[in-house]
């Protein structure tokens, strides 16, 4: 039996999943009026204010589905850098999943139906099976995932079309009482999760082993690699902003009205565009990291405790938007500028940390 490495740390992986928790802290506060029929993103408010509008367009075309993506990917490439090999260390990385799989689902159940936790656990569980593949094995991998993904999409796209049937559900963020607001959120997160882990699982594995082959390849760090990452930034980047901008332009009539089928071509596609800009993005920012060691010095710590600051999130989200809170419905702006500064607390906090991990980052490494 090959000896065990030790878990590694890659500073920029971590300044990478700082800067992917603010996206993700934005679109679930911005986005709670929608919940739980719409999303991830409800209409700008108030109705009628160019600086809502402008904003809730912003977040739309370059903010949505930004984060959720980029951390499935370094959910992966995280996997890959700490690999170990052996009967022992796949029961060790089973059962960190199943506490990642206790959280999501006492998270979505409790706080807010949105949890990612859970699908990532059960993706993650898959790719802990893969995780000593060859690179040959992962690509076959990856192609039979893009070919399931275009099969889902033709499916929820003759779904979509259907006639819809029954009233929309209560809004979440309508007062009630305690346990009612918990029966319906917990109700609606099991369907939706449900939903997610028969159709939406390709998308999440797709990115993670995407993430572990690029681990394999230390593509994110090792520096043979920066002109190549350099050379397609520089092709890719700007297409991709147009796509993304092109695609959420030609919905926003619908977006910004609320229209139930607009959202759902949403809902349905905006995932799509948002990789092809992720896949030029991301390698723009490692190499500007890399050239602003203080930026790097600044986000790294932020990355080591995104799970208690994501948890935390919701926690301060139901406190203030659900209905079981206060009920508490600002404008896009105000929410946006809140998850703002919650995000920049978080840095502020990392920071005064140090090298200590909080209670839940501890727990789940054990």
């Amino acid at each position: 039996m090959s000896p065990a490495r030790p878990p590694q740390r890659v500073a920029v992986v971590d300044a990478l999943r700082a800067l992917a928790l603010l996206p993700v802290v934005a679109i679930n506060w911005v986005g709670y009026p929608a919940l739980p029929d719409g999303g991830p993103m409800s209409p700008p408010s108030p109705v009628g204010s160019p600086v809502a509008e402008a904003l809730s367009w912003f977040l739309h075309a370059l903010v949505a589905g930004k984060g959720i993506a980029l951390l499935a990917f370094l959910f992966g490439y995280s996997q890959g850098l700490s690999q170990t090999r052996g009967a022992q260390a796949l029961a060790k990385r089973r059962r960190r999943l199943a506490k990642m799989l206790t959280l999501g689902l006492l998270h979505g159940t409790l706080l807010y139906m949105g949890d990612i936790l859970t699908l990532y656990a059960i993706a993650g569980s898959v790719l802990a099976l893969w995780a000593g593949h060859s690179m040959a094995r992962l690509k076959v991998r990856l192609r039979v995932l893009i070919a399931l993904e275009l099969a889902v999409i033709a499916l929820t796209v003759v779904l979509a079309s259907l006639p819809l049937s029954g009233e929309p559900s209560m809004s979440l963020s309508v007062p009630a009482p305690w346990g009612d607001w918990v029966l319906r959120n917990a109700g609606h997160f099991l369907a939706t999760t449900i939903a997610f882990a028969t159709l939406g699982l390709p998308v999440p594995l797709l990115l993670m082993t995407a993430g572990l082959m690029a681990s394999r390849l230390r593509l994110l760090s090792h520096p043979r690699w920066e002109p190549a990452l350099r050379r397609w930034s520089r092709r890719w980047l700007w297409l991709a902003v147009a796509v993304n901008v092109a695609f959420v332009s030609l919905l926003w009539p619908g977006l910004r009205d609320g229209d139930v089928a607009i959202t759902s071509r949403f809902a349905i596609f905006y995932l799509y565009p948002t990789l092809l800009l992720l896949s030029a993005a991301v390698p723009a920012l490692v190499l500007r990291l890399r050239q602003e060691p203080r930026w790097l010095e600044a986000l790294a710590p932020l990355g080591r405790h995104t799970l208690t600051l994501y948890l935390l999130s919701s926690v301060l989200s139901c406190a203030l938007f659900s209905g079981a809170g206060l009920a508490w419905q600002p404008g896009t702006a105000v929410v946006a500028g809140l998850a703002l500064a919650y995000w920049v607390s978080g840095l502020l906090v990392a920071q005064a940390l140090g090298p200590r991990r909080l209670p839940l980052e501890r727990w789940l490494s054990r």
